[in-house]
């Protein structure tokens, strides 16, 4: 590249190439301009195509040798003093052109980048990376390190990576569909036989989605609200028939609505808080089927969002979650038919041993399974409770580090049942998908 060549990148692919140097993801840098990740996508390119690169690991060492950003010069230590650990280079600092004595300071700054990458703390990130909608880049020690189990097991990857995702089971296959990955929300939609522990690609949902639940119904899947690929909290609800590989519309939620807690009941199924865009809620919302149509319901006792549900008989379990004050480790039940009578349907039960939001949760066998969780930091054992006597257990995790955002369902199959964990977050997304065996099945021969 001739020299100067760098003033032929705009000011926005300036701000962006900044972003880009400070490890933000497509999502981030979306989020922080105000702008979709598709048109994020459109300037990288032009951004590799001026700087002659092919990758973001390229641009950032091209804008350090043509000094396009600056990174901070260490301050000299005092003999015998330990050394100070480097600084992340600060995100939305422009510099001018290096002059030829600034030479040897550009060639300290790309050792200087080098020990960046390999030094144990969180990457800086824009502001934005403080929504609730994203996942911030974590440092490499905790990204999916497998850990020894006996009852976890490893099945079939994901085809891509993602967390954020809705999760469903319906005549013992799993539905993934959606969810947040490295280039932001996908419309993606995969299918996993458990028996043949196989994944096969179906229609993509019409609307790209993530921070969304899903329920079966009637031999569909109903999928309300999350957002979308701008970030938008969405209202819409989109129906998927597995029979004939298509998507349909129903009725609307009555406001825009993601990151809430959803369990089906025999005839609907209810939504519990989420996110609304500006803050969390504490409303209760029930489909009705027959009708397709929503109605309010109590409220929770408290707003919260990335909380978990799951029906056991008539009540329905709520756990978790996180408010404006951080993670929760509630146990709550919410009887339809007290709520029905205009009595106070919640019922407040034995607390998690530890807060959690972002986990999967699962019912089987009069029992309550929660995976993962942990927004700030990361739980090292997973949680059963037992309704009858009110107690929690643990059970190990397969995973050491952070594991949120991942979807749980429990399937019955010929060797018994077992919970199966998809995707998620564990300081980057996940394609991993376990299977914890929770009951066995044994055959006796007959004489």
């Amino acid at each position: 590249m001739a020299q100067g060549a760098h003033e032929e990148l705009s000011a926005r692919e300036l701000e962006i190439l900044e972003a880009v140097v400070t490890g933000a993801t497509n999502q981030q840098i979306a989020l922080s301009l105000h702008v979709s990740v598709n048109t994020v996508k459109a300037h990288l390119r032009n951004i590799f195509e001026k700087l002659g690169v092919q990758s973001r690991t390229e641009a950032t060492l091209r804008a350090i040798q043509r000094g396009l950003v600056s990174v901070p010069t260490p301050v000299q230590a005092e003999p015998h003093a330990p050394p100070a650990p480097p600084e992340i280079p600060a995100a939305h600092t422009l510099v001018l052109p290096l002059q030829p004595l600034q030479r040897f300071g550009v060639m300290f700054a790309l050792l200087l980048m080098l020990a960046i990458a390999l030094w144990p703390t969180t990457r800086a990130a824009p502001t934005s990376a403080d929504s609730p909608l994203i996942d911030a880049p974590q440092s490499a020690r905790v990204n999916g390190t497998p850990t020894v189990t006996l009852r976890w097991q490893t099945r079939a990857s994901l085809p891509t990576a993602r967390a954020r995702l809705a999760l469903a089971e319906l005549d013992g296959v799993l539905y993934a569909i959606g969810g947040l990955g490295d280039d932001g929300a996908t419309p993606r939609v995969d299918a996993y036989d458990a028996d043949r522990d196989r994944w096969e690609r179906r229609a993509d949902k019409p609307t790209a989605v993530a921070n969304a639940g899903a329920v079966a119904l009637d031999g569909h899947i109903y999928v309300p609200g999350g957002n979308d690929a701008d970030n938008r909290v969405l209202a819409l609800m989109e129906v998927y028939d597995p029979a004939s590989d298509t998507w349909s519309q129903a009725a609307a939620l009555p406001a825009p609505l993601c990151a809430y807690a959803i369990a089906a009941t025999r005839d609907g199924f209810y939504l519990f808080g989420g996110w609304d865009g500006q803050r969390y809620l504490d409303t209760t919302y029930y489909y009705d089927l027959t009708s397709d149509s929503w109605q309010p319901r109590a409220p929770l006792p408290g707003a919260r969002g990335f909380a978990a549900a799951a029906t056991v008989g008539e009540r329905i379990y709520l756990l978790g979650g996180r408010d404006a004050d951080g993670d929760l480790d509630l146990c709550q039940s919410y009887d339809p038919a007290l709520d029905a009578a205009n009595n106070i349907p919640w019922h407040t039960h034995a607390p998690m041993s530890t807060r959690r939001s972002g986990h999967g949760l699962a019912a089987y066998g009069g029992a309550l399974y929660v995976v993962g969780g942990g927004w700030g930091s990361y739980v090292a054992y997973n949680e059963r409770y037992a309704l009858e006597g009110d107690a929690w257990s643990t059970f190990e995790s397969p995973l050491s580090g952070e594991w949120r955002s991942l979807g749980l369902a429990a399937i019955e199959g010929p060797q018994g049942s077992f919970l199966y964990a998809v995707g998620g977050w564990n300081g980057a997304y996940l394609n991993t998908v376990r299977a914890y065996q929770i009951s066995f099945r044994a055959f006796i021969p007959v004489q």
